[in-house]
Parts: structure tokens; C-alpha cells; sequence
């Protein structure tokens, strides 16, 4: 009895099962790669422009693992520490009209917000966020958040400080700490959102005599929130208001000093967390590269790792379990920034 053949359709030729293993296989060895690990399609393009205020030191591996990931080349432009977030997004403003970045990765949120306000930004609905409570993320999806910083105290861990210790922001007036406070400019870095928290938090006239009490205690102001956190862990200033991440980083240096999250207990008013931020830029010349990067960066992977390296303290996902934040509108922190910051820098510096 003759073997019967394959019979043809009117598809294409006959299929043959056997033959069709390799292909079979072949597929399923191409499913299993990751979709992160795939390299860059043709229609994406080879580059994408990225401004950002988070480090240097921690930004440089994550978009490193990006590029060898995708063989998507992420150019990055930074700041200088004193304005590197304020002077980014100034920057930002000034090329609305002509953008030369396509990403914002920002290290807090208030600038975030302003250049979403301005149209800088522009929506895109990551499906990396699905997770990330709405507080903390735009309702046009012009910015979503990964990590969250939170602001501390830092206190000397040695003898030059008297074993004194500050745990509320009302113990940095107390005049046991006279001329031994530190602070960063409300111009500089996160502390303008801190002190416009304040001013939203407590109303002008309480935000005010904060202000006036510590300058009355002899608080000297810096250009940043790192040198604070140096100038502690060295001893020549007892306590001084800065950024996690900066006190981490100073301690790794052999920095004596310890970090309080100031205002923890019952009835007080928790500290301030301070999400970074993703954005994508209007007009962006990139856009598809620009979107796989923003999924890239504000994925549970990224924040992860923005956790073990102190540059985050916890994670937006679930950071309500880790600390207790002040309870802020961030939008309405962001509208009063301006005048919260010439406001307190003016008491400050006595003016």
C-alpha cells in the first residue's frame, strides 16, 4: 500500500511536521529572551538624549545594563551639584522650543511637576507603573515616579557633638545646638521643596518663625545638601538638614555621623519624601528610544537597585510602610516653591 503524502491546501504547500521541528524550536529559543534583552529595532534608532539629576556614579551602571540590553547609545547630560536639578530644568525650558533631550530623569519631583505645567513634558502612559500608587504619578502621565528619597537629619556620631541629638526639625532651634546647625540653600537642591513643604504644611506665619528661630541659632547655610552631610560626619557641625543619599555617601567616605528621619513619633508631622521622577520630553526626536528607556528607568528592577545602592530610600511601591511622610500635595508644594524659597532664603541670610 502506497504511503499517503501530505495534501496541499489552498494556503501554501503541505505541511510537514517533521521538517517544521527546528523552526519550532528555533522560535521558542527566541521567546525566552527577555524582552529587555532584545537588541534595538531598526525603527527605534541607536541613540537617545537624556537629561538627569540623579548621581552620576549611580545613574552611569543602570543605563550601562540599558544600552547593553537594547544597543541603545544613551547620551547623558548632568549638573553641578549646588543646581544641578534647578539648573536642568531651566535648561529644559529654554529648548521647548527646539528640544535637544528626550528623557528627564529628575531626582525629586517639584521641578518635575513645573516642566509638565510648562508643556516640557509630554504624556506617555508607561506600562512599568501599573503598580505605583497615583499619588505618585501625573494624572496626563507627563511624569511617573521610581524610588523615593526622603529628607533626614544628620547628627555627628562622636565626641565634638556632645552626644546631642536632633530627631525633630524644632530640636535644630534649641539652643544647645547654636552655631552648630548646617543647611543647604533653599535655592539648592531638594531643600527648596522641603522648605516649600513647610510653608504648605504649616501655613506662612508658622514657616516663618521656623525660619527666624533658626537663624537666630546661628544656622550657617552651604551650597548643597552633600556638603552638609560632609561637614557633619566631620564634626565641625553637629546636626544639619540634607538628603538620605548624601549622608549615605558620607559615611562610606568614614564620615561619623548618624541619620534621622526626623518627626516619626505620634502627633508629628513625618519627614518629607521626595520621588524621583521620569518624564518624557515634548517634541522628543527619539520617542520610540525614549519610551524604552522610560520603562527601562522606572521599573521595579531600577528601583530596586536605586534602593540597595542608598541612593533611594525606599520604594514609591510600598514606601508607606518605611517611613512617615509628611502629608503633602506635591502639586501644591511645586506652585508655592517660588515664593517659599525667596521668602525663607531671605529670613536665612537676614535680609
Amino acid at each position: 500500500m502506497p504511503t499517503a503524502k501530505p495534501r496541499a491546501s489552498a494556503l501554501g504547500p503541505p505541511f510537514d511536521a517533521v521538517s517544521a521541528i527546528p523552526l519550532l524550536l528555533l522560535f521558542l529559543a527566541c521567546a525566552s529572551v527577555s524582552p529587555g534583552c532584545r537588541r534595538t529595532d531598526p525603527a527605534i534608532g541607536g541613540e537617545v538624549v537624556l537629561y538627569t539629576s540623579i548621581d552620576e556614579p549611580i545613574a552611569r551602571p543602570i543605563l550601562r545594563e540599558f544600552e547593553r540590553r537594547t544597543g541603545v547609545h544613551v547620551r547623558i547630560l548632568t549638573d553641578a551639584e549646588s543646581n544641578k536639578t534647578v539648573g536642568l530644568a531651566e535648561r529644559l525650558c529654554a529648548e521647548k522650543s527646539n528640544p535637544q533631550a528626550d528623557v528627564y530623569w529628575g531626582n525629586e519631583v517639584f521641578n518635575t511637576i513645573r516642566l509638565a505645567e510648562e508643556g516640557v513634558l509630554t504624556g506617555y502612559d508607561s506600562p512599568s507603573v501599573r503598580d505605583v500608587p497615583q499619588q505618585y504619578k501625573d494624572p496626563g502621565n507627563r511624569w511617573a515616579a521610581n524610588g523615593l528619597r526622603v529628607r533626614v537629619i544628620a547628627n555627628h556620631d562622636g565626641p565634638a557633638a556632645k552626644m546631642l541629638v536632633a530627631s525633630r526639625l524644632s530640636d535644630l532651634t534649641d539652643p544647645r545646638f547654636r552655631d552648630h546647625v548646617l543647611m543647604a540653600r533653599p535655592t539648592a537642591g531638594t531643600t527648596g521643596g522641603h522648605v516649600a513643604a513647610l510653608y504648605v504644611l504649616w501655613g506662612k506665619e508658622r514657616a516663618q518663625k521656623f525660619f527666624q528661630d533658626l537663624r537666630s541659632n546661628g544656622v550657617r547655610l552651604v551650597g548643597g545638601n552633600s556638603i552638609v552631610a560632609d561637614e557633619v560626619g566631620r564634626g565641625t557641625m553637629w546636626a544639619g538638614l540634607t538628603d538620605n543619599d548624601d549622608a549615605a555617601a558620607a559615611r562610606r567616605d568614614g564620615g561619623q555621623l548618624k541619620t534621622i528621619l526626623p518627626d516619626q513619633q505620634g502627633g508629628e508631622i513625618g519627614t518629607l519624601a521626595i520621588p524621583c521622577t521620569v518624564g518624557l520630553v515634548a517634541g522628543a526626536k527619539h520617542r520610540p528610544a525614549a519610551e524604552r528607556l522610560i520603562d527601562y528607568l522606572l521599573s521595579e528592577e531600577v528601583e530596586r537597585q536605586l534602593v540597595d545602592a542608598q541612593f533611594a530610600y525606599a520604594s514609591v511601591r510600598d514606601g508607606a510602610s518605611a517611613v512617615k511622610a509628611m502629608d503633602v500635595d506635591y502639586r501644591k508644594v511645586a506652585e508655592a516653591m517660588p515664593e517659599a524659597i525667596r521668602d525663607a532664603t531671605a529670613i536665612l541670610e537676614g535680609r
